[in-house]
């Protein structure tokens, strides 16, 4: 399958939340409680999806739109909010906020398209390093990211409110190709 990526638009912030929603529901199903992915509300989440799109650079959504033009994946890229990287002055640290498919399209060569361009987009901006969350309980995403080039950076970790624990993963962009 053939896939063109492009930086979203306020357009697509409901596919987006439909994707999240989609997403979760397929990854998520026996890791985070089925309550809190049956409760998932795709309008909800497009909102926080639209307030991502209509952000400054450095921050960006980039959606995957198949041979139909229709969007069937995203990611979204920025400067870190973690706060033991937030205010670190030795080196810029940046974050791949969400990568999500819609389900139909995993294993089509998508999610990696999303992420190379997510991952150029903060190195052309200056970023020395990234830094993403990943269930500990989801080995599938793991193994996508460490094919990547992407390595564990510290010890599983639930914070209050998440549904399970959770590893961040960090890479460093020195060597990634910009845009």
């Amino acid at each position: 399958m053939r896939w063109t990526i492009r930086r979203a638009v306020d357009a697509d912030a409901l596919r987006l939340g439909e994707i999240t929603v989609a997403g979760w529901r397929h990854a998520y199903r026996g890791i985070v409680a089925d309550e809190r992915l049956d409760a998932l509300d795709a309008a909800e989440i497009a909102e926080v999806r639209r307030a991502a799109i209509a952000a400054p650079e450095p921050m960006a959504v980039f959606v995957a739109d198949d041979e139909q033009g229709r969007v069937r994946g995203y990611c979204t890229v920025g400067p870190s909010r973690d706060p033991d990287l937030a205010g670190d002055t030795t080196e810029v640290s940046a974050v791949l906020y969400t990568l999500y498919l819609d389900p139909e399209v995993i294993g089509t060569g998508a999610g990696g398209a999303l992420h190379d361009v997510g991952v150029a987009h903060l190195a052309a901006a200056g970023f020395a390093r990234a830094t993403l969350w990943v269930y500990t309980a989801n080995t599938g995403a793991q193994a996508f990211y460490a094919h990547r080039g992407w390595r564990p950076d510290g010890e599983p970790y639930q914070g209050p409110g998440w549904s399970a624990p959770a590893t961040r993963w960090a890479l460093d962009l020195s060597s990634c190709v910009s845009l």
